[in-house]
């Protein structure tokens, strides 16, 4: 097995929808000008959403909350702490699970093509809905 002793990683965001289509990003940083170019992203992939939002700082900034209030976007923030009323945190889970956890990559880019293989071939089948009620 090859190890190349990096601690380098990528930033990805994502986004699941209620039919299990997963859509990903990835940013230089988490930042609030980022994940603004990000929400428009999802928005032209998914016109008339209803957001779930953790209440990350850069979700909750100004840029991003008058985008959504210019383009009549309804949201609603998870409660704090409360990961596990967050569907793309198993997205995340069977992704560390299935590609990154304990696993080396030659490169950044290298994992990146590994992510977006798993992605495109892998559809989540967990149900959106069931994280939303008790």
């Amino acid at each position: 097995m090859y190890k190349n002793g990096s601690k380098r990683a990528i930033n990805v965001g994502g986004a699941y929808s209620e039919k299990g289509k997963f859509v990903f990003y990835t940013m230089d940083r988490q930042v609030k000008e980022t994940v603004l170019e990000n929400m428009k992203v999802l928005h032209r992939h998914f016109p008339k959403m209803f957001l779930l939002l953790d209440k990350a700082t850069w979700n909750k900034n100004y840029l991003v909350m008058n985008y959504l209030k210019q383009h009549d976007i309804k949201y609603m923030f998870f409660p704090t702490g409360a990961p596990d009323l967050n569907p793309v945190e198993e997205c995340w889970k069977q992704t560390r699970n299935n590609v990154t956890g304990n696993k080396s990559h030659n490169s950044e880019q290298h994992l990146l093509e590994n992510l977006s293989l798993y992605w495109g071939k892998h559809p989540f089948k967990h149900n959106v809905l069931n994280y939303l009620s008790p």
